[in-house]
């Protein structure tokens, strides 16, 4: 029979030349007829475009109803709600798409096969910068040079891109259909775009619910500003320069009249000399605004004069490093409590008549500068806040383009701060600089244009965070985050986040979104938002099924007469508000649209960078709205990187494209590197070695499914009934595997219950490898081919459980391959014949087991010592063991102290005949003695040992002998 030196990954070939053409010679094939070939239809192997027509006729037929079915036919009471996070419709799907969008599907797979109905709409973000900054380009690309880029109205930025965001969803459906995503694509209900007319009327409602609740307000703050998109951005919009050049600035400030407001200074040690409050900064740019100048209370402050002579107030703890920063030697004349500063006052660096206060605040340490803080609360959160609590109100000096004012020092007006006002800042102020020199710093930019931002005040809608926060933090403690390994940080993440975040702007100031339904009056800039109003709005938007009216009505159109009266206003006091919703507002009340008010979604699933974007802002919105989170897990993964470790991207030339991935090597083999690599790590390895190998993994998969169907289902789909296993007829190796075989079972299906794919993948080749391959099948090849036909209707009816399980557990990763085959085992579709329990279920065999388990180490020794080239048939075996082993491998050979090549102990190890004795004295478990047979092997099955040869010219075993005599009978 087979050498052990065979892998059963080439099963079905090495069978099929074994018994016609290498083993046996030409005038013996008679024996051939006799014996029990798999025989099945199932190709071993598929073409490229062959496999692109079979995937795409599975998709149509097959994988197409799926959603559907699994909605109608299960049970409506354990439901599984995967909500699915939007991706961006700006763009052709990359590998991070198939990460996603897969290990989405293998969940609802998983659930569905495990009789579960599962809830998943799948659905689009398509607003906001990205897509318009696309449509500006193409509106540039069809307009004539010459005609003035102002002639851009926001109604036709919004019909660009519109146009170009549909296209795209058309494009990425395609693709994740081809993938084999579970779903219902049909537009009438299958999916959501936040551009859906029903979507955006429920984001205007529960903007005038949170509004009518206080949680929504407008006001003056400091937000991150990019003057090249002219618009706020959110943290999640942020990239960061870790090259940044910045200035670093050291400068001096008059204290008003010496300090002398301030008891604690003794100015007699000052001689009459002036003092100065020195401050640090890098944004020399914002000193036109100052309007305080920070200290903790808690720290000490000094007095110190100069080398230059000059008295300097800095902090105590600060001394040293600011000689070394300053180059200067630095004498202490006198130290006071950080309390007495708070009755001192200075003049404004430009400004000599404006006096400005001293002001306590908790955010300045002594770990860097120097120990006093310039304060601009129009450039600053913390700066912002202190001013605030003391009614201080904000000078805003920089326009949306980041130029500088009217309201600015005339030799500022008009200049861009971020550079030209670095620049003239620090030529105003050279008598007042004690130091200017340059950091190299991480510093904001926008994600988009790649271009500095700034932290500037502006009138904005905001989100009260601070009120939420609490609930927010109780809420997140609550879910689940897997994998587990990343659970503590990913919550420290998205709990430093709340903690800091005192509020969300969720207004923007660009054409291509949601507007913010407003109304200002003119004369007070008040806001007006009114129920009727946005009852108007609202039905305009269901009848048109697009806000574009927003931008084109007047506000004649706008407004009806009835609502004006009750506004208590006329039009040409209204103006409409031009800004739009933040998009992570856009996209993170994607719940209410899907889930409605009071469902929670068992599971998100997106990238590991959403902790600071969608799953926080799906958490704010829900908890301002219902007050509960809308999730109960969240599942995080990484980003794919070449093989190198680096991002792919165009500029690098590194990129793979799902797409072409598909067609190389097929939608299967993509979902095997989705689920073999996706969840390990941050980093998620693209190459084309690695889906190389999951090919090959695959068509390992397919070699073993194509073996299994010969057996099972020799005549196909309309073959004979199936067989059930009877248990009589099984031999311990047999309640061994089908143990075995139940394990790997509910092993893989805890794996994918606890989102494990990685682990799942590895099981299942371990499994279909070792076990299944390398053990069983080819331990039983002998009973299957040659056996009774009792024997191999047993073991039929083992492998086709062995089938259904296999398919069971693969079904979720390599949907097309599972699906293929059992076209050619059962007229019906995998997965409604499947949803159910695996109806085998066999008494504990704890007993065959261990003595299975005994008998394959029994395997190793006697290995080890037999040649590797021999054919371990012809093997003769004494074997000396002690009680223990001697008890367990009983069970198998009950004959003891005499040769004999019947038993399943021969059968196991593959061996011609084995004595089995009770060893007297020997330190090692089992003693082995290998001899080689000279008798000949039978020329039908290549097992047994023919010891009377009646028939000379084709001798046979006895066991075959009467095998072939009750057949002719």
């Amino acid at each position: 029979m087979f050498p052990t030196r065979y892998g059963w990954a080439t099963q079905w070939r090495v069978t099929v030349r074994y018994f016609t053409t290498k083993c046996v010679p030409k005038t013996e094939l008679k024996y051939t007829t006799t014996i029990n070939l798999p025989k099945t239809k199932f190709p071993a192997r598929l073409s490229a475009e062959k496999r692109i027509e079979v995937e795409e006729n599975l998709r149509k037929s097959c994988l197409s109803e799926l959603y559907n079915w699994n909605r109608t036919v299960l049970s409506a009471e354990k439901e599984f709600i995967l909500h699915d996070g939007p991706p961006y419709a700006n763009g052709d799907l990359h590998m991070g798409h198939a990460v996603n969008k897969i290990l989405k599907d293998l969940i609802l797979k998983h659930k569905i096969i495990s009789g579960t109905r599962v809830h998943y709409i799948p659905g689009w973000d398509c607003h906001g910068l990205p897509i318009e900054l696309k449509a500006l380009e193409a509106f540039n690309r069809k307009k004539h040079k010459s005609q003035p880029e102002s002639h851009k109205t926001a109604h036709e930025i919004r019909q660009t891109a519109r146009s170009f965001a549909l296209q795209t969803i058309a494009k990425q459906k395609q693709g994740f259909e081809s993938w084999g995503v579970t779903g219902d694509w049909n537009i009438d209900h299958g999916y959501y775009r936040s551009l859906d007319p029903s979507y955006i009327s429920a984001q205007l409602w529960l903007f005038h619910e949170l509004y009518e609740r206080k949680l929504i307000y407008r006001d003056l703050k400091p937000v991150y500003w990019s003057p090249s998109s002219q618009s706020a951005l959110a943290e999640a919009e942020l990239e960061y320069d870790e090259a940044h050049q910045s200035p670093s600035l050291y400068l001096k400030l008059t204290l008003e009249n010496r300090g002398a407001g301030c008891p604690g200074l003794q100015q007699q040690r000052l001689a009459g000399r002036q003092v100065y409050a020195v401050v640090w900064t890098t944004t020399p740019w914002t000193l036109p605004a100052n309007q305080a100048v920070c200290y903790n209370p808690e720290l000490n402050y000094s007095l110190v004069q100069s080398s230059a002579g000059e008295v300097l107030l800095v902090g105590k703890d600060l001394i040293d490093y600011l000689g070394v920063q300053l180059g200067t030697t630095l004498s202490v004349l006198q130290t006071i409590p950080g309390t007495e500063l708070q009755s001192l006052k200075y003049h404004h660096p430009l400004c000599e008549e404006k006096i400005l206060p001293f002001l306590p605040a908790s955010h300045v340490k002594a770990e860097k500068g120097t120990g006093l803080v310039h304060t601009a609360p129009a450039h600053g959160p913390e700066d912002f806040l202190v001013c605030l609590e003391r009614k201080i109100p904000v000078e805003n000096l920089i326009d949306e383009c980041g130029l500088y004012n009217e309201r600015a020092p005339q030799f500022l007006q008009g200049k861009y701060a971020l550079t030209e006002g670095n620049q003239l800042m620090t030529e105003a102020l050279a008598d007042s600089i004690l130091k200017l020199s340059t950091i190299v710093h991480s510093y904001p930019i926008d994600w988009r244009t790649k271009q500095p931002v700034m932290l500037r005040a502006s009138d904005q809608w905001f989100i009260d965070t601070n009120s939420l926060k609490e609930r927010a933090l109780k809420e997140i403690n609550l879910v689940e985050i897997h994998p587990p390994t990343s659970s503590e940080v990913s919550k420290k993440v998205i709990e430093g986040q709340l903690k800091k975040r005192p509020y969300w702007c969720i207004s923007r100031q660009r054409a291509w979104g949601v507007p913010i339904p407003v109304l200002y009056d003119t004369v007070t800039k008040e806001p007006i938002i009114s129920k009727s109003l946005l009852t108007v709005i609202d039905e305009r938007l269901k009848k048109e099924s697009t806000i574009d009216f927003w931008w084109k009505a007047s506000l004649e159109e706008l407004v009806p007469t009835e609502v004006l009266q009750q506004l208590g206003t006329s039009h040409d006091r209204l103006e409409k508000g031009k800004d739009i919703l933040d998009i992570w507002f856009d996209s993170g009340v994607s719940w209410l649209s899907v889930l409605g008010k009071d469902r929670v979604a068992d599971l998100y699933l997106e990238g590991v960078d959403q902790f600071t974007g969608w799953f926080q802002s799906s958490l704010l919105t829900s908890v301002a709205a219902r007050g509960k989170a809308p999730y109960k897990a969240i599942y995080v993964h990484g980003f794919a990187v070449d093989e190198n470790g680096m991002k792919m991207s165009k500029s690098l030339g590194n990129v793979i494209c799902p797409k072409q991935i598909a067609r190389q090597y097929g939608c299967d083999a993509l979902r095997w590197w989705v689920c073999a690599h996706a969840t390990q790590n941050t980093s998620i390895p693209v190459s084309h070695k690695l889906l190389g190998t999951s090919a090959e993994n695959v068509q390992k998969l397919r070699s073993i499914l194509k073996f299994l169907l010969g057996v099972i289902a020799p005549e196909g789909p309309n073959g004979t009934a199936k067989e059930s296993i009877q248990q009589d007829l099984l031999h311990h190796v047999d309640h061994y595997y089908i143990q075995q075989l139940e394990a790997f079972h509910r092993n893989v299906f805890a794996l994918y219950d606890s989102y494990q794919h990685n682990k799942a993948a590895a099981t299942i080749l371990n499994f279909c490898q070792s076990t299944l391959s390398g053990l069983y099948l080819h331990v039983i090849k002998d009973r299957l081919y040659c056996g009774t036909r009792n024997e191999h209707n047993n073991l039929k009816a083992i492998l086709d459980y062995t089938y259904r399980t296999l398919s069971k557990v693969l079904w979720p990763i390599v949907p097309f391959l599972v699906e293929e085959s059992w076209t050619f085992y059962e007229n019906n579709y995998f997965y409604k014949a499947n949803q159910h329990a695996l109806d085998v279920v066999l008494p504990p065999a704890s007993q065959s087991v261990r003595a299975v388990e005994c008998a394959l180490d029994l395997r190793h020794v006697i290995y080890q010592q037999a040649q590797l080239n021999v054919n371990t048939w012809l093997l003769e075996v004494v074997v000396d063991c002690k009680d223990d082993d001697l008890s367990l491998l009983s069970m198998l050979h009950p004959i003891l102290n005499k040769y004999e090549n019947s038993t399943e102990l021969c059968e196991l190890l593959q061996v011609g005949c084995i004595a089995l004795r009770k060893a007297t004295a020997s330190e090692n478990r089992f003693a082995v003695t290998v001899e080689k047979s000279d008798k000949p092997l039978c020329k039908r099955c290549r097992r047994y040992l023919v010891c009377e040869q009646n028939d000379k010219t084709f001798p046979i075993c006895a066991r075959c002998d009467g095998i072939l005599r009750q057949r002719r009978e």
